[in-house]
């Protein structure tokens, strides 16, 4: 029976262990977002008054890479993993795809933190919230389309849109932050 209680014990140590473990990597990754769209929020927006040219595609790169990590520290808090290395181990494997992230995450808890659905519209990710809609530049695609040469155009409302990217991406992780803290 001592063996029993002492098997037990070591079980529950070890998922406290793993829990703490997530709760941990999903406040990293909860602060870079929270400190990423204040950055682009009152460093760019504040200071350019309409789009940059010489900004927007930082912008673009900033917006989708901290969209993919929101994503990913929720997977992290949902997940169930036996160790850090496979916590890791999966997060590498998801790449850069949101769909594919959205996916992994499932349906039921993107719901949760109120996201609809995501979905590739060639070639950004479209991201359907119960606060609204907004694009995501697919994050490889954005770093390498000097490749092709593809010259972007500036939409006349895009500081909006940034703004309102910002605006749901922090709401979202509003909803997070109770979970890891």
């Amino acid at each position: 029976m001592a063996r029993l209680h002492l098997a037990t014990g070591i079980i529950i140590s070890l998922t406290n262990v793993i829990e703490d473990e997530k709760k941990k990597i999903a406040q990293r990754l909860s602060a870079r977002v929270s400190t990423g769209i204040m950055f682009v929020e009152f460093e760019y927006l504040y200071r350019h008054d309409k789009p940059d040219p010489a900004w927007i595609r930082n912008i673009y790169i900033l917006l989708s890479f901290y969209t993919e990590l929101l994503l990913k520290a929720i997977f992290v808090v949902k997940e169930n993993f036996s160790n850090k290395l496979e916590i890791e181990e999966k997060l590498r494997k998801m790449g850069h795809n949101l769909k594919k992230i959205g996916q992994q995450i499932g349906t039921d808890n993107l719901h949760q933190f109120g996201i609809q659905e995501i979905s590739l519209i060639n070639p950004d990710y479209l991201v359907i919230t119960s606060d609204g809609n907004f694009r995501v530049e697919d994050f490889t695609d954005i770093r390498y389309d000097f490749i092709e040469g593809k010259v972007r155009n500036i939409p006349s409302d895009e500081h909006e849109m940034f703004r309102r990217q910002i605006k749901i991406l922090g709401k979202i992780n509003g909803i997070l932050k109770p979970l890891i803290y």
